[in-house]
């Protein structure tokens, strides 16, 4: 007989009602929330682990004293999800926000013609050769990185995208950019139609 009990995930926030006093809830809440933004321990916070995710985006795990008892929180504030409270006294690990990394790729179309025409290999060739070649283009997407990360928002999105389609480029996740150069290497000759004699 199978006698295994689910486990059901804490509420953090049913949790920390049980454990802060109602008439001090909202400013040890506050402080919480001042102390992620900041990346800073003050009063009664204090900071373990701080990511920045963004100029405005950021989460934090600490540690808040209240009438002499820790308590171990995890919290996320900015304008991304607002502030919400993600662990309330949970042994659990900090995981950072992993970093998306930028590059620039030829325009889809370009890509497209490439494939279909057999001549993948070809426009690698020009690809490359600009981002060697023409260093104010290649460095395209490491501002774009830095813009999106300290001024994100529709200016970074449209200036850089613009800048990037002015050299025939789009700014991709490295990922993709990757993906797409072994697709055009691989692209073989195009196939020609009709029927071959043995």
């Amino acid at each position: 007989m199978n006698t295994a009990v689910a486990v059901m995930p804490i509420d953090p926030n049913a949790a920390f009602d049980a454990d802060v006093p109602a008439d001090i809830r909202e400013d040890v809440f506050q402080e919480m929330s001042d102390a992620v933004s900041s990346g800073e321990s003050q009063g009664r916070v204090s900071i373990i682990d701080h990511d920045r995710i963004d100029a405005v985006n950021c989460r934090a795990s600490g540690i808040v004293t209240i009438d002499g008892t820790e308590y171990q929180f995890e919290l996320e504030d900015g304008n991304r999800n607002g502030t919400v409270l993600i662990s309330w006294n949970e042994d659990r690990p900090f995981e950072r926000t992993e970093r998306t990394e930028w590059a620039l790729q030829p325009l889809d179309d370009a890509i497209g013609s490439a494939i279909e025409s057999g001549r993948g290999a070809v426009l690698v060739m020009k690809w490359d050769g600009i981002l060697k070649f023409r260093p104010e283009v290649a460095d395209i997407a490491r501002k774009y990185a830095y813009d999106k990360q300290f001024a994100p928002g529709i200016v970074t999105e449209t200036h850089w995208r613009a800048a990037a389609a002015k050299a025939h480029l789009a700014i991709v996740t490295k990922e993709e950019a990757d993906l797409t150069r072994e697709r055009l290497l691989t692209a073989g000759p195009p196939h020609r139609g009709g029927i071959q004699e043995v």
